[in-house]
């Protein structure tokens, strides 16, 4: 905090948790909705949850600065939002829509696997260049970027208790970094590929199945809400149960990881035994959650602690940057298609690649909102997060981390 000399300055801290922290991210939501219709802003495609959230992380680092006003955030809410979250993205992946990704899928998971290499050798070689811990390279690689909040924390704490005493700070000071830069680029390279090769939505494909194209005309009714809540509180609980087992066993992965596994497996398992899921509604509660966790990760932001980090920080986090913009527009956008939906996977890519799942499908949102939908892509970017980001990053991570020359 800035303190005037000889003054005598009691600290207010106003803390933020529960349903306080709850009722503010609704408001910075909404404020973010009114800001991203600016002139200037709308063009450039950023969910409104970034620029809300971003917007009220500034603000208050300014009044933690420059007066004695501190805050304190509970964060327990956001991280039920992420479970909640991927509890519903795991319900969208049937086995029958993998099938129906057909090629556009293998090649992205393809892809994806040489961009979560080249996103480690990139930190690496970035962390050795400014002769900082090659630990350092990894926790802003895919620890922090692809896998986001939840991975960093985990390894974190994993390095913590191996030496690196500020791992877990790093780490989360670069996953927060790579959710502003994944909202904050997907846009606009989605909007750029599509002036640049004068490309429009198409009309809606039947690539969904027909169970899913006509769900969307049934009613919601008290009874499929709750049908909803019950396999996502199981899904939650099933989860969260392999979680604690595997951890037992000695197996750290992400706490999201296995509550996502257990979503599809009910989903797959529902469709073969032929029950009714009423998707929509699970769907939107991963939709709000998703929001909510954004706007909860960024407003909690404290960007006065990353001071003594901020060179090695910010310098790894633009060379990833700078491998993303060129990733996705020159291999990802035409090797999937050159079309209007390639650039909805490319913002969708961007966001899973510097911000983790929940960003790469806000970025989406905010570019269909206003050029149009994209079924492809809503398919095969959440079906990339359940099958092959978060599982393979975990493989990747494992393996670098027996490199000889990687150190923990």
């Amino acid at each position: 905090m800035c303190r005037i000399p000889g003054a005598t300055v009691t600290n207010v801290t106003i803390s933020l948790a529960g349903l306080n922290l709850l009722l503010a991210s609704i408001f910075i939501l909404a404020l973010g909705r009114v800001i991203e219709h600016l002139p200037g802003l709308r063009q450039l495609n950023i969910p409104a949850s970034v620029i809300g959230g971003l917007t009220c992380s500034v603000l208050l680092s300014g009044l933690s600065f420059y007066t004695p006003i501190q805050f304190e955030f509970g964060l327990a809410l956001r991280d039920a939002c992420l479970l909640i979250f991927f509890g519903a993205l795991g319900f969208t992946a049937q086995i029958k829509r993998l099938q129906q990704g057909g090629r556009t899928l293998a090649i992205l998971f393809g892809i994806t696997v040489i961009f979560l290499v080249l996103q480690n050798i990139t930190g690496v070689l970035v962390a050795s260049l400014l002769q900082q811990p090659l630990i350092y390279g990894l926790l802003a690689g895919t620890i922090a970027c692809a896998g986001g909040h939840a991975t960093a924390i985990t390894w974190g704490t994993v390095m913590e208790a191996h030496g690196f005493t500020d791992a877990v700070e790093f780490g989360s000071a670069a996953a927060t970094l790579g959710l502003v830069l994944g909202g904050l680029l997907g846009g606009p390279i989605a909007q750029r590929l599509i002036h640049r090769h004068q490309l429009q939505a198409e009309l809606p494909e039947l690539f969904l199945n027909d169970t899913a194209q006509t769900e969307e005309t049934v009613p919601t009714t008290l009874d499929s809400v709750m049908g909803a809540a019950v396999l996502l509180a199981l899904a939650l609980s099933l989860g969260l149960g392999l979680h604690t087992l595997l951890l037992r066993w000695g197996i750290i992965i992400p706490s999201f990881l296995p509550v996502l596994i257990a979503g599809a497996t009910l989903t797959n398992l529902l469709d073969a035994l032929k029950v009714t899921v009423h998707q929509s509604v699970i769907r939107l509660s991963g939709n709000v959650t998703l929001q909510l966790f954004l706007v909860m990760s960024l407003m909690s932001s404290q960007w006065l602690t990353l001071a003594d980090n901020a060179g090695p920080l910010i310098a790894i986090l633009a060379a990833q940057s700078l491998v993303m913009v060129m990733f996705a527009s020159f291999i990802v956008f035409p090797l999937v298609g050159r079309d209007y939906d390639a650039t909805v996977l490319c913002a969708g890519f961007t966001g899973l690649g510097l911000g983790a799942t929940p960003i790469g499908i806000a970025n989406m949102q905010a570019i269909t909102d206003q050029y149009g939908a994209s079924s492809k892509a809503f398919v095969l970017i959440p079906l990339m997060g359940v099958f092959c980001l978060d599982i393979t990053n975990s493989v990747i991570i494992e393996g670098c981390l027996q490199l000889p020359f990687i150190v923990l």
